[in-house]
């Protein structure tokens, strides 16, 4: 239950953040680039929790994005007893921008692995925007994931809600 009433809160906050930046933010032909930091909270797997760490560059109109994360699964991971595991995520996105005024719309694919041990194939959709054009900003993202692994693959969604720092 202290996951969905965190999943809520950080919902609200992101939804308030949106409202906040509106107000103040410039034409989208304004909207700076740059190098830039992403830190994330979320959910991947339905409801597992998720935190995350990434850095983009603009290269042409697309921002790649290299990222390493992780999630709590409260079971062995390969769903035979054992302890919680906690796996390492890493990959890299390629993000295409669409300016919508006081925001900026992305979406794009990736490629990455679990552990080493399986690859990931990413779907990503989001927004973004900045406080009072500031370096400071927010994100909230969907990813689709595609699981390969042993010959076997699955797709689970998630769900991102975070902070940038573009310098």
């Amino acid at each position: 239950m202290n996951l969905l009433k965190s999943f809520l809160v950080a919902a609200f906050l992101s939804g308030a953040a949106t409202a906040q930046s509106t107000s103040t933010q410039a034409p989208s032909t304004e909207l700076p680039r740059g190098a830039t930091v992403w830190v994330n909270t979320g959910t991947e797997i339905i409801l597992l929790p998720a935190l995350g760490l990434s850095v983009s560059v603009p290269v042409g109109s697309v921002d790649v994005r290299g990222s390493v994360g992780t999630l709590f699964l409260p079971f062995a991971a390969d769903g035979v007893g054992g302890p919680a595991s906690v796996p390492v995520f890493a990959s890299v996105d390629a993000l295409f921008n669409f300016p919508q005024g006081p925001v900026n719309l992305y979406a794009g694919p990736g490629v990455g692995t679990v552990s080493g041990q399986a690859l990931l194939l990413n779907a990503t959709a989001g927004v973004r925007g900045e406080f009072r054009q500031g370096r400071l900003g927010w994100f909230s993202e969907a990813k689709l994931r595609g699981y390969v692994m042993d010959g076997s693959s699955v797709v689970l969604p998630g769900l991102h809600l975070g902070v940038t720092y573009r310098f």
